[in-house]
């Protein structure tokens, strides 16, 4: 654990400034878009660097001159104090990322041992601090005072070999400016008691967290990390102080988000029982996060957790996790009170996301971290769902209305799904007849389509009207009850993946041509007679959709007897299909079982899901 962390929150982007280190009295900080400290991060707002040429700190001793602290055991302090021309800059980035950190970077300044020096016992760890100047620590004449009152401290305890850091390693400390304190902020201390240079420096939206052995961003109480032990947690407990000014000097709608960033993933066993995982302690909750090919961040919005600002902790798997960082998001909503950006989150989030904490009424929006571009519409009931996507159903995949604009008259009283799922084109193409056709849409769909436009789902074509994009469209309702809502995540999950997916396609497509054709008979049946389902059985594309989802929606070992002891006992079946129950009982659904096998263990050593589960994080 960092000991006395207070937190506080990290974020996107940030202006990185480089050092050119010289002899003379003047260090230059260049500035830069790259980010520090290795967090690939997101942007609050597009922010133009306050400092467009340089960032100027001037040494004020020897060693910050020089820009190294060269013998420490002489003299271990390098202090550096910004331009009275870079005071207004500091209120700039307060105001555009709502709070400012300050990091700097050092890098082990070898010193080979001259001849005939004594030899001694070397130190086995280093110390390096960073705290910052006031404006209090200078006289009206503008140097540095003799005696410099007590100031919270970012400390890394760091191992050493022969005395030293070994050469080339680079090490980061970043802490928060004091909301308050931001327009008396006048420069940096650095102390250490090993030689170091420093690399560079600079300011960034506020952050804290760690980056494996590199680096570590505290709170503006500061703290201390030793780097020669693995770190296993953070306390986050003290953040709320640094996150609350920051919202507020933001002005907007802010949530703390929690990323961690990965290792590359092991090999996936041949067992789903055996896949690895990181099992996390967020504020008294318990996580899991399963470990899936190509995955490298996974992230958790304050909003919904239940204590984001509590003890975070790793239990198990602390070695597959390289960075863990809590930032301030952007999650504003539009002036109209409606939600057109996405908050990125794991499928496994959202069934137990608490409706309080969404950002509007009727609805949340989510986007699937793992397929970006597939999103998740949350509906308060069913109602809203209607108003969204009933209209939508009908145009899709109901027969005797596929591609019309059914009047609300038409669809007064009608069913149309308790879930939904739609893919690009589709949804293009919805929008460019009402568009040729003047229809008059309700307020929800002309809402879906400025999201659709905003997310890229969908995109104005050249010649009028719309085309797809890249992506898909999924929803649920909290009408639903929760062990339904947890199988339409996965079962229209599923439906997300095949749409952006060719390869899942064609593996789909596959299976589904060497079915058991009784089993697909029965399928096809259930599919017609269902008077609140009426597909179109003439869509091949619908059909291998369908198929995969049904068979995809629940756990291999509870697929067959979904179809036998449930779909096969059905009164609407019995009566019309006697003969295919009587088969689907009989073989206990297997046909339906052997092909849910075929896709999970496809699905599974892909992307680490499997049948029942489209979700890498458990809560």
């Amino acid at each position: 654990m960092l000991k006395k962390t207070r937190i506080s929150l990290s974020y996107l982007c940030c202006i990185v400034l480089f050092a050119a280190c010289s002899s003379e009295s003047s260090v230059y900080f260049q500035s830069n878009s790259d980010l520090a400290l290795g967090a690939k991060v997101n942007v609050l707002k597009k922010v133009e660097s306050p400092a467009v040429s340089a960032f100027q700190m001037t040494g004020l001793n020897s060693n910050g001159k020089r820009g190294t602290i060269a013998q420490p055991e002489k003299s271990p302090y390098s202090y550096l104090s910004i331009s009275q021309e870079q005071i207004p800059h500091l209120a700039l980035a307060k105001s555009q990322w709502g709070g400012v950190s300050c990091w700097i970077t050092v890098e082990g300044l070898f010193q080979e041992k001259s001849k005939g020096t004594p030899s001694q016992e070397s130190p086995a760890q280093g110390q390096i601090s960073l705290g910052f100047l006031y404006q209090d620590d200078f006289t009206s004449s503008g140097k540095l005072q003799k005696t410099l009152r007590e100031r919270p401290l970012a400390t890394c305890l760091t191992p050493l070999q022969e005395g030293q850091i070994s050469g080339g390693e680079k090490i980061t400390l970043s802490m928060v400016i004091p909301s308050e304190s931001i327009r008396d902020f006048r420069g940096v201390v650095l102390h250490s008691t090993v030689p170091v240079s420093i690399v560079s420096a600079g300011l960034q939206p506020i952050q804290i967290g760690f980056s494996g052995n590199h680096g570590c961003a505290f709170s503006s109480q500061g703290g201390s990390w030793d780097r020669g032990r693995a770190i296993t947690g953070l306390d986050f407990s003290s953040a709320k102080k640094d996150f609350d000014s920051a919202a507020l000097n933001y002005g907007a709608y802010v949530s703390p988000l929690i990323s961690l960033t990965m290792t590359e993933s092991p090999a996936m066993p041949e067992k789903t029982g055996d896949q690895a995982f990181v099992l996390l302690d967020m504020g008294g909750e318990s996580i899991r996060v399963r470990r899936a090919p190509n995955q490298q961040k996974t992230s958790f919005y304050g909003i919904g957790l239940e204590n984001p600002f509590g003890v975070f902790s790793i239990s198990e798997g602390s070695e597959m996790v390289q960075d863990v960082y809590m930032t301030l998001e952007d999650v504003s909503i539009r002036k109209d009170g409606y939600v057109v950006e996405p908050l990125s989150t794991d499928p496994g989030m959202i069934a137990l996301w608490d409706k309080d904490d969404w950002r509007t009424e009727d609805y949340e929006l989510f986007e699937w971290e793992q397929f970006p571009g597939i999103l998740f519409f949350d509906t308060a009931d069913y109602g809203v769902q209607d108003d969204f996507f009933k209209r939508l159903a009908f145009y899709t995949e109901k027969t005797s209305y596929i591609g019309t604009l059914v009047s609300d008259r038409v669809l007064a009283g009608q069913h149309g799904f308790n879930a939904h799922d739609y893919r690009s084109e589709t949804l293009a193409a919805f929008y460019s007849l009402a568009e040729s056709t003047n229809f008059p849409l309700n307020e929800k769909e002309i809402l879906l389509k400025d999201i659709l436009l905003h997310n890229g789902i969908i995109k104005k074509a050249a010649a009028g009207g719309y085309e797809g994009g890249y992506g898909a469209v999924i929803s649920l309702s909290q009408e639903s009850a929760m062990y339904l809502r947890y199988t339409f995540v996965a079962h229209e999950g599923f439906h997300g993946i095949f749409f952006v997916d060719e390869d899942f396609r064609n593996k789909v497509a596959s299976v589904y041509q060497n079915a058991d054709p009784q089993s697909i008979r029965f399928l096809h049946r259930y599919f017609s007679l269902q008077a609140t389902l009426n597909y179109n059985l003439e869509d091949t594309y619908l059909m291998h959709n369908e198929f995969m989802a049904y068979v995809m929606q629940q756990g291999v070992n509870r697929t067959g007897s979904y179809f036998s002891d449930n779909l096969a006992q059905r009164g609407s079946m019995l009566r019309a299909e006697p003969e295919l129950c009587a088969y689907i009982q009989a073989t206990k659904g297997q046909g339906f079982a052997d092909a849910a096998q075929q896709i999970s263990d496809y699905v599974f050593h892909r992307w680490g899901l499997e049948a029942g589960r489209v979700n890498l994080v458990s809560r």
